[in-house]
């Protein structure tokens, strides 16, 4: 009995929100009556009986819920006895209501009542998701930028210039000239004319030459009408080149040349920036954002708008903490009818979220969007979208699921842009992937006298299946199995499945053993026990699990066997 009345307690959580909801409705339709002159006597005491009655049996089911201990008993104790307290004033409202007492007078206890039932779920509130749970993040004055020590030059700064200015026409979908940048190999393995980088050489370098040909020279790259690159891109590869094309290391930032060029190219990142006013922080909250410090070491913020209808003026709101956003979460909201031009003014973004926001390729023309993680999925956008962020070596991923449906489209611009941009697996390519299951093969006895047919349980999918008897790996041209294979002498079968499109699935490997003959005449001289005692296991042939809960086990007490 005294579990089951402890398990009640659980209900406590759940039921809370009756008399809460059911008390504020019935104080709105009290301050309606008044409103509109109307008589709405019966519902409002039919509420208040419905708040009353459910406020007791919650009250009663948390004293119950705070005897299994776990909370802070200063905690408990106030929301206890304010939870008792608003409890006794909500029945006096009700009487109060029923005898007819002044406006006045009611009016004075629904708001007391009122104000107890939030002070009290306050408390609660407290206890379940810790006592900071409405806290605003509290930040330090504090103002630096970042000072870079060592750069890894080739994946901070060489790739983001192939990737935005060379990828588009070398990749492994479009490799002009038989060119691919996409790999340490393939670029130094170079092209249909040879090599493009001489090691430490860079005026021997198609790599660096191509680059300074005249704009309508034949083999100036890219070729014209493309992106361009800066001529501080153009000569962070002059000195990559001469600095020994380094792949692997880190480079230590200095005083010299190549330093200052790689400083140049890198965005100016912040390392922390003034903290934001607490008043703005507060306005932001009342308006449906929900706001996180990133770190304690700084005062970046993280922000997701958690309301249904996004308006204009919000940007303003996140324009007066601006350079503190650096995540910012837009996702499920409609923008359509938003001007987004405000997203360029918050400069310390890295991360957009506007999955499934109604946006358009005007909205997206339109702004530059200069963010390492962009996610645009779930929105009808034009290809040409796409092109401006493979030209734009800040933004270094782009996720956008479901906004193209043209499939070698999208497997197009992945490579153009290096997977850059990313659209997701395809059913197809997500099939390719998955292995095919594991051969189901019958009988499950293993061991035999004379002989025995083996054969396969064929799985939905229908893959054809590969075998071999001597304990080989099947492979696709292994013996292909058509119907039962008949075993006369011990052997170890191995099964495979295969099927284009799929992965194969995993051996499946049985050793079958011939007897002598099979072994029924015997008897266990301890007897086994539930719920392993199944008949007959010892004797059947079958080579057991080793999963003891099978049903296919003997156990035996040690103090029964002899």
């Amino acid at each position: 009995m005294e579990e089951v009345i402890k398990y009640l307690g659980n209900y406590h959580i759940l039921l809370l929100h009756l008399p809460i909801g059911g008390f504020i409705f019935t104080f709105l339709l009290y301050l309606l009556q008044n409103f509109l002159k109307e008589n709405y006597s019966a519902p409002i005491n039919f509420g208040l009986i419905f708040s009353f009655g459910s406020a007791i049996i919650t009250s009663i089911l948390g004293y119950i819920l705070h005897l299994e201990g776990g909370y802070n008993e200063a905690l408990v104790d106030r929301h206890m006895w304010l939870a008792i307290i608003t409890t006794i004033l909500i029945g006096i409202t009700l009487y109060l209501h029923k005898k007819n007492f002044s406006k006045k007078i009611i009016l004075s206890s629904f708001l007391t009542s009122q104000i107890l039932i939030s002070v009290t779920s306050h408390f609660g509130g407290s206890m379940t998701h810790g006592v900071d749970y409405l806290k605003i993040p509290e930040f330090e004055n504090k103002t630096a930028l970042v000072s870079y020590d060592s750069i890894h030059v080739f994946n901070q700064v060489i790739t983001p210039i192939f990737d935005s200015k060379c990828v588009k026409c070398h990749n492994i979908n479009k490799s002009k000239g038989d060119l691919m940048l996409t790999s340490v190999d393939q670029i130094m393995k170079g092209g249909e004319y040879g090599k493009i980088i001489e090691v430490n050489d860079s005026d021997k370098s198609r790599l660096y030459t191509y680059l300074n040909l005249p704009l309508d020279d034949e083999h100036h790259m890219p070729p014209d009408g493309n992106a361009q690159p800066t001529e501080n891109e153009i000569e962070l590869i002059k000195l990559w080149i001469d600095n020994g094309t380094d792949f692997e290391n880190y480079f230590k930032i200095g005083e010299d040349d190549y330093s200052k060029e790689i400083l140049n190219f890198l965005p100016k990142q912040i390392a922390d920036v003034d903290p934001p006013k607490r008043s703005q922080l507060e306005k932001l909250i009342e308006n449906e954002f929900r706001i996180e410090r990133i770190s304690s070491e700084n005062n970046f913020i993280d922000i997701k708008f958690q309301g249904k209808t996004f308006k204009q003026n919000y940007f303003n709101l996140l324009s007066k903490v601006g350079e503190n956003i650096k995540r910012l979460d837009l996702s499920f909201v409609d923008l359509s009818s938003v001007n987004l031009s405000k997203l360029d003014d918050l400069e310390n973004l890295t991360y957009l979220n506007l999955n499934n926001t109604s946006l358009s390729s005007d909205d997206l023309e339109k702004l530059d969007l200069d963010i390492q993680t962009l996610i645009l999925s779930n929105n009808d956008i034009d290809i040409s979208v796409f092109e401006k962020f493979i030209s734009n070596p800040i933004n270094e991923r782009v996720f956008a699921y479901n906004t193209i449906t043209d499939l070698e489209l999208t497997k197009e611009i992945s490579a153009n842009s290096n997977n850059k941009i990313y659209f997701g697996i395809s059913l197809d390519d997500f099939a390719s992937n998955v292995p095919l299951k594991t051969p189901i093969v019958n009988p499950i006895e293993t061991l035999f006298s004379s002989s025995i047919d083996v054969e396969i349980v064929e799985d939905i999918s229908k893959p054809e299946y590969r075998y071999t008897i001597n304990g080989d790996e099947p492979d696709s041209l292994s013996t292909l199995y058509v119907g039962p294979i008949n075993i006369d002498k011990s052997s170890n079968l191995k099964f495979k499945a295969f099927k284009k499109g799929s992965r194969p699935s995993p051996v499946k490997e049985i050793f079958y053993r011939k007897t002598a003959a099979r072994i029924t005449d015997f008897e266990l001289l301890s007897s086994s026990v539930p719920p392993y005692a199944a008949e007959n296991i010892l004797s059947d042939n079958a080579v057991g699990s080793f999963d003891f809960r099978d049903g296919s086990w003997n156990g035996f007490l040690k103090s029964d066997t002899r």
